[in-house]
């Protein structure tokens, strides 16, 4: 009788465990349907626009890159000329970033030193913690980025295309470190910039935490688009 019981106790505490772990995907599933869509081979291009200066733009190529060890989501950013000025590397399975690359004043291609690659909080009550690292322009100069997101509404709102779609509000604390590579002495510059990502589509507005920047995703264009009019200059290769 005694054996039996025990029995029981580890298949009830085994049974339980099991369906606290389920309980805890389809939590983390929740929240991955807000990042961008990670089906695509084929670039998509995403145009935002500065509220009060319409032809300030920001552009975003997102595509799905496979390789025979792993697939990940890659996000470039760029400019209203074309030029690209970032870029991020994200696993597919966990959404870390797995790269990241920045392009410095000189336009020279840097791969940044990551320490910390949570970028997109999967959970309401978790932050995303990421901390970059890369040197600048200037030899004396590295720079440090460290971005912290929590969702702050995950019950939010937007208008999109006409269609009103679920969304989250994340909160991204923002803090840029300046650092003299010789002295070790450094200045830092802090920003709050609210994210809105939409499900099914992922970031669709940023802005700055007193409204006076505004971007909105305006369109979503093709990779035939992108090869015949996007055609900027080429960024130098280190």
């Amino acid at each position: 009788m005694r054996i039996l019981i025990l029995i029981i106790i580890l298949v009830t505490t085994f049974s339980a465990c099991n369906n606290s772990e389920k309980r805890d995907a389809e939590i983390e599933k929740d929240y991955v349907d807000y990042f961008y869509p990670t089906d695509s081979l084929i670039p998509f291009i995403y145009v935002f626009q500065d509220e009060n200066d319409p032809l300030n733009e920001k552009i975003q190529r997102i595509y799905r890159l496979e390789s025979p060890t792993d697939t990940n989501l890659v996000v470039e950013y760029f400019n209203a000329n074309f030029r690209i000025t970032e870029a991020f590397s994200y696993s597919i399975d966990s959404f870390l970033v797995n790269d990241h690359m920045i392009v410095d004043g000189d336009g020279l291609k840097r791969k940044a030193k990551v320490t910390s690659n949570s970028f997109f909080p999967l959970i309401r009550d978790k932050y995303a913690h990421f901390i970059s690292d890369f040197p600048s322009h200037l030899d004396s100069i590295a720079l440090v980025y460290q971005s912290k997101k929590s969702i702050i509404n995950d019950d939010y709102k937007i208008e999109l295309f006409g269609k009103t779609l679920p969304a989250v509000l994340v909160k991204d604390s923002v803090i840029i470190t300046f650092v003299n590579t010789f002295t070790k002495q450094g200045s830092s510059q802090n920003a709050v910039v609210n994210r809105v990502f939409a499900k099914g589509y992922g970031l669709v507005q940023w802005s700055s935490d007193d409204g006076a920047i505004v971007y909105d995703l305006k369109r979503i264009l093709n990779n035939d688009w992108w090869q015949e009019v996007a055609q900027g200059p080429e960024v130098k290769r280190l």
